[in-house]
């Protein structure tokens, strides 16, 4: 048996150094697989934000899926449940509208460009134009949409940072819900959790709640795909 000093002097490629190497080798393994990868410093919330409001303002098109539980909140007299569409910079989207009569679903079509939106009509299919409603570009418009939402958050915390997203938590003033909702909640003041990207800080997730006349709605938007080429044209009809 090689002693301490013969094994500490062995020749690189002996049999101790060998075993040293591979003692080290599963050493640094067991590490990168189960230990704990060195931290740096929290991100701070404000400078989060701030980049939120640039990275938001600059958004040239986006993937959206906006979803409703909990109390009824209505349009044109129907339930909704949820909205799956696209936006495209500066002023136009278009989603499908899941919505509910009693048992009966219904999906509806929706665009809006500029201040004009269209809505299909749920007995004809045939389109309609709207005097007001919902329009989910104004959660893009670049001053009124996100970044103004953004600046004015309140009470900004970071709940996690991390990852693929950071996410924190504030408090959003009355007069932002009406844009939050894309015109489906009254004005009031909500709590929100929020979702950046932690590499481009885009907005990928919120969740809050309002409340109206019919109890305590939840929210929960999603945003993918920015970036990608979205076209939005008029309706046909309408």
């Amino acid at each position: 048996m090689l002693d301490a000093a013969a094994a500490s002097s062995a020749e690189p490629g002996s049999l101790p150094e060998m075993r040293r190497c591979l003692v080290l080798a599963l050493a640094l393994f067991a590490v990168s697989c189960g230990g704990s990868p060195p931290t740096g410093p929290a991100p701070d919330p404000d400078e989060l934000v701030t980049g939120a409001i640039a990275a938001m303002r600059a958004v040239p098109s986006a993937h959206f899926e906006m979803s409703r539980s909990g109390a009824v909140v209505t349009i044109e007299g129907l339930a909704f449940d949820r909205a799956i569409g696209r936006y495209a910079a500066p002023a136009s989207a278009e989603a499908v509208l899941q919505m509910h009569a009693g048992d009966l679903a219904v999906e509806l079509g929706t665009k809006s460009i500029g201040d004009q939106t269209w809505l299909t009509n749920p007995l004809t299919g045939r389109w309609g134009e709207l005097s007001g409603g919902f329009n989910p570009a104004v959660l893009f418009d670049p001053i009124e949409g996100w970044a103004a939402l953004l600046a004015d958050l309140r009470e900004v915390s970071l709940v996690r940072a991390g990852g693929a997203t950071h996410q924190l938590s504030g408090t959003v003033p009355a007069a932002r819900i009406e844009a939050l909702t894309a015109g489906l909640a009254e004005a009031q003041e909500v709590s929100l959790l929020l979702w950046l990207d932690a590499a481009t800080l885009e907005i990928t997730r919120l969740e809050f709640s309002t409340e109206g006349a019919e109890g305590r709605s939840d929210w929960v938007i999603t945003m993918t795909d920015f970036g990608k080429p979205v076209e939005i044209e008029p309706p046909a009809e309408g």
